[in-house]
């Protein structure tokens, strides 16, 4: 009997480490953040500082993601239109068409999500097909002094 208790005792550590699992830590992996569940109906966003303005509104039925997005920059032409792209992960990428001085245009746009809010993408772009691209999408930068929090969508 003592010589199975000496045997446990020797390699029982051993034994009970080989059964727990790895964590990330010793892995080399970063843990993941869940992100939070998209909530029924619009939800909308706004940006603003000093007298710049920029709203979006946003309804998802993922990987769909349509709405409409406002941009209000003081002195400059205010341009609003729509977006219908697709929501991966924290990443929604959309086509924006708008109206800006009577003329039509379509753009790409991307945002990613950070926390509950949103942050633009911005990178070199190209004209495509009649509308404005990301040359390379890959490269986006995403600037989070420009969030755009979550606020309560007008009735």
């Amino acid at each position: 009997m003592r010589f199975i208790a000496f045997i446990f005792l020797a390699t029982g550590p051993g034994l009970l480490t080989a059964c727990q699992q790895e964590s990330p830590q010793t892995t080399g992996q970063q843990p993941t953040t869940a992100l939070p569940p998209t909530p029924a109906g619009p939800q909308c966003y706004a940006y603003t500082t000093g007298k710049d303005t920029v709203r979006l509104t946003l309804q998802t039925t993922e990987p769909t993601a349509t709405g409409q997005l406002t941009y209000n920059y003081f002195e400059k032409d205010r341009n609003e239109g729509t977006i219908q792209g697709t929501l991966r992960g924290d990443t929604l990428r959309a086509d924006y068409t708008f109206q800006s001085e009577g003329t039509t245009s379509v753009r790409q746009v991307a945002f990613v999500r950070r926390g509950v809010g949103f942050v633009k993408g911005y990178g070199d772009v190209a004209e495509r097909a009649g509308k404005t691209v990301f040359a390379k999408p890959q490269a986006l930068r995403f600037d989070s002094k420009n969030v755009l929090s979550p606020i309560d969508c007008p009735k």
